[in-house]
């Protein structure tokens, strides 16, 4: 189930820092952008992999599409920019999915391992507070 809240906070970080870091760090700012957004996004599910993995494409599909209405706006809606704009749209947007895709695989990671860590702490924590009684 894809969680709207989740979808709607990845996405308004993610145009938040590929404004802020493409001009901090023009080249990869977008890159890390994404990446970060996507790790936060597959982070807040709380839920397996896949889903993390679907929800950092959304992030990326949705981001990528924002930051080409932007880039049109910023241009001033002219008619010569539309060519070169549906071009890298077309190289941008899927790249923007699969950064965002990763993203959120390395979230929903971060949060499987986090749980079995806790779980495993938890346990030992029983055990030796039950050996602790016993004795």
């Amino acid at each position: 189930m894809i969680d709207q809240k989740v979808i709607l906070i990845g996405t308004v970080l993610a145009v938040a820092l590929v404004v802020v870091f493409g001009m901090l760090i023009p080249l990869v700012g977008g890159v890390i952008a994404l990446i970060v957004a996507g790790v936060v996004v597959g982070y807040l599910v709380n839920q397996n992999i896949k889903i993390g993995a679907v929800h950092g494409a959304l992030i990326g599909l949705f981001t990528g599409i924002i930051y080409i209405l932007i880039i049109y706006a910023i241009s001033g809606f002219s008619e010569k920019i539309v060519g070169g704009l549906i071009i890298y749209s077309l190289g941008s947007i899927p790249v923007y999915i699969l950064i965002g895709l990763g993203g959120g695989i390395l979230g929903s990671v971060m949060k499987t391992r986090q749980q079995a860590v806790d779980a495993i702490l938890e346990d030992s924590e029983e055990t030796s507070s039950s050996k602790d009684n016993d004795e």
